[in-house]
């Protein structure tokens, strides 16, 4: 599994991780579960509705969105709280 980070993601994740080392451990355990097995039942792999967007579970509150570039390719677009699934 190959995964992209676009501008966005990176600025985001920038400003959600700032003064957090708790919420980096887990955005690392989440990105390595992803990388290992895209299908682990703990990252609640899920559509959001007709969008191209899909989102990961971090933890309860907080999710990683992004877009498949092709079969072998995430491309992280964005990161936050579960209620920014509106923006998509």
């Amino acid at each position: 599994m190959n995964i992209e980070y676009s501008p966005r993601y990176l600025f985001a994740r920038k400003k959600f991780l700032r003064n957090s080392p708790q919420l980096l451990k887990k955005v690392i355990k989440t990105i390595r579960k992803f990388k290992k097995n895209p299908n682990h039942p703990s990252l609640n792999l899920e559509k959001l509705g007709v969008s191209k967007v899909w989102t990961l579970r971090i933890d309860k509150s907080n999710r990683i969105f992004f877009m498949w570039g092709d079969k072998l390719t995430a491309i992280f677009i964005d990161i936050g709280s579960h209620d920014k699934y509106r923006k998509y």
